[in-house]
């Protein structure tokens, strides 16, 4: 059984008492054969100090080109940025660079920037064969990163092994042309 207690629901954890793998909150115990603290999550110290991030703790951008809507000549992009329905992963991370390398090109020489459509893929490998995905494609909507309805999905939930074995090898291409991009 997996259960997630959120800030909000009694789960700042004060402190831990390992022997017993137990959480201590402020509002009581939970004992986890398996736990994980996530702290709260924010924009990193460098946004909060140079006024880039909000009171949210996040930067808000224009979807279009990234420059920060609080310090102009500032771009962000990734985690920090606040990317509407975009998640937080490395392949939203990668895909908002390139989209914010070419915007920025495209300012320095005066020319106008033309609203992105930016994809995401999140693969789950569970077993070296079986994997699971989900997809989505985004645009810039009312100030914010969109979901663009009906592009997109999960994996089906009851494909044949065939359609996971394959989804694995995706996740693997994946992995491999992400990290040769990253780091060359």
């Amino acid at each position: 059984m997996i259960e997630w207690v959120g800030l909000s629901g009694g789960g700042k954890v004060t402190s831990i008492k390992p022997k017993g793998k137990i959480f201590v909150t402020e509002f009581g115990e939970h004992r986890a054969d398996v736990g994980n603290v996530i702290p709260p999550q924010r924009a990193g110290h460098i946004a909060l100090s140079s006024g880039i991030a909000d009171q949210t703790g996040w930067c808000p951008i224009d979807p279009v080109t990234f420059e920060s809507k609080l310090q102009p000549g500032v771009h962000v992009i990734g985690d920090a940025c606040i990317g509407g329905g975009m998640p937080k992963s490395a392949f939203s991370a990668n895909a908002q660079a390139k989209a914010c390398a070419q915007a920025v090109s495209l300012m320095l020489r005066g020319r106008e920037v033309s609203s992105p459509k930016l994809i995401n893929t999140c693969y789950s490998l569970i077993t070296p064969d079986y994997a699971i995905s989900v997809a989505g494609v985004y645009a810039p909507n009312r100030g914010l990163l969109a979901d663009i309805q009906g592009a997109g999905g999960v994996s089906p939930a009851n494909a044949p092994a065939s359609v996971r074995a394959a989804e694995a090898s995706y996740a693997e291409g994946w992995y491999k042309t992400i990290t040769h991009e990253v780091f060359g």
